[in-house]
């Protein structure tokens, strides 16, 4: 995905008749996956970047995030998930006692930042994203969806505000209407089909041995395949690997 530098937009405005049509294409929609390539394509015309749609529950072991879909390229989701980047995203904090839609922009003003915030937001500057509009849906309870829409532009129009938040609202709806945690990403795996058969096993808590008993190969080349997983991912343990592509939503 081309990504756009800092710039005064002149892009198409967005408004709730294109809005509309939008919502309209849902049901004709089979997968989460495809949801976010709809969504995606209709919102570039008006200098969007990508957009990422999930949800958040208190689980037993803690607090878990999983995206409906991600439309973020491959290289982006990983270093966010690399470097933890959630922990330092200010969308998910705010996102959990607001009930209304804000931007990145917004969420900054008059914060002091941590050095670990700033770095993220250098991080977001540098792949040309300029703000983004953050759609927060609560369940009863604790647990709420959220998507998050990220544009080469401050996102003021209120008319594109409002076309956006509910286009979010019903994708969001969409989703879970088709269950949801279906296909968390919408962007090619960077794993070969072998290597992510590989991590399966390794989830499953099977050895080099194990595994190439199973597969029919020798463990060395199993190995090998690990060794290119992580090498991939830029992780340094095989068990990291595993639990960055589960997040992800490619296993």
């Amino acid at each position: 995905m081309a990504v756009v530098a800092n710039r005064l937009w002149m892009g198409n405005a967005m408004n709730l008749t294109d809005a509309a049509a939008f919502i309209e294409s849902l049901p004709n929609h089979d997968s989460s996956r495809d949801v976010g390539v709809a969504f995606a394509n209709w919102i570039s015309a008006s200098g969007y970047l990508a957009v990422s749609c999930g949800e958040s529950r208190e689980m037993p072991a803690g607090r878990t995030w999983e995206f409906f879909f991600n439309t973020w390229p491959i290289e982006w989701l990983l270093q966010y998930q690399k470097n933890d980047y959630v922990r330092h995203d200010l969308a998910p904090t705010i996102a959990r006692i607001s009930v209304h839609p804000f931007t990145w922009r917004e969420a900054m003003l008059g914060k002091e930042q941590s050095q670990a915030q700033i770095d993220f937001n250098k991080w977001v500057a540098g792949l040309g994203v300029v703000d983004g509009l953050a759609v927060p849906i609560h369940y009863p309870g604790a647990d709420f969806g959220l998507c998050v829409s990220v544009a080469d532009h401050p996102i003021e129009d209120p008319n594109e505000r409002m076309a956006l938040h509910t286009a979010s609202l019903y994708a969001h709806q969409r989703c879970r209407a088709l269950g949801g945690l279906t296909e968390a990403s919408s962007v090619k795996s960077p794993l070969t089909p072998r290597e992510l058969e590989c991590l399966r096993w390794v989830l499953k808590g099977k050895s080099d041995t194990d595994m190439a008993k199973i597969l029919g190969i020798s463990h060395t080349t199993v190995h090998f395949h690990i060794e290119q997983v992580k090498k991939k991912l830029g992780v340094k343990t095989r068990t990291q690997a595993a639990a960055m592509i589960v997040t992800l939503g490619y296993l």
